[in-house]
């Protein structure tokens, strides 16, 4: 009996894991689709004024923390968080109100990479400041945006 119990609770423990990863990307989407929405003349609702997001996905197999350090043209602060992620998981957190300059991010081991905020996304991507995504991969940092 004791190995269909410890399989229903490992079970039980990736649920919360699937749950937040379906969440995180359904705000991506309803990010794109309500915050956009606000450019088109006569549209949105004026609730999408928000911060938008800092998106960080753990593509290694072993547990990591991702520091993340966004800042403005001249310096300061936007954001600042340091996520710790299991293997495979991605977190999210709302943290950039006005567009950013620069972002840095870096782990413990040694691996980091630093980027001037320049996302070229195609114009269904129309917002701003736009989401800054990065993966950690086992030796790089790979940034990307959303909407």
């Amino acid at each position: 009996m004791t190995a269909p119990d410890q399989s229903a609770t490992t079970e039980r423990e990736d649920r919360p894991s699937r749950r937040r990863f379906l969440a995180t990307f359904g705000a991506i989407a309803s990010a794109s689709t309500a915050g956009c929405g606000d450019l088109l003349p006569g549209g949105g609702s004026g609730d999408s004024n928000g911060p938008n997001e800092v998106i960080v996905e753990n593509a290694t197999a072993s547990a990591a923390e991702i520091a993340v350090h966004v800042t403005d043209a001249d310096g300061g602060t936007l954001f600042g968080h340091v996520f710790a992620l299991g293997p495979g998981r991605i977190a999210s957190r709302d943290g950039i109100e006005v567009t950013p300059a620069r972002i840095r991010a870096f782990t413990p081991d040694g691996v980091s990479h630093a980027w001037e905020y320049d996302p070229d996304l195609p114009i269904e991507f129309e917002c701003e400041p736009k989401d800054v995504g990065l993966t950690l991969r086992e030796d790089a940092i790979e940034p990307w945006y959303d909407c």
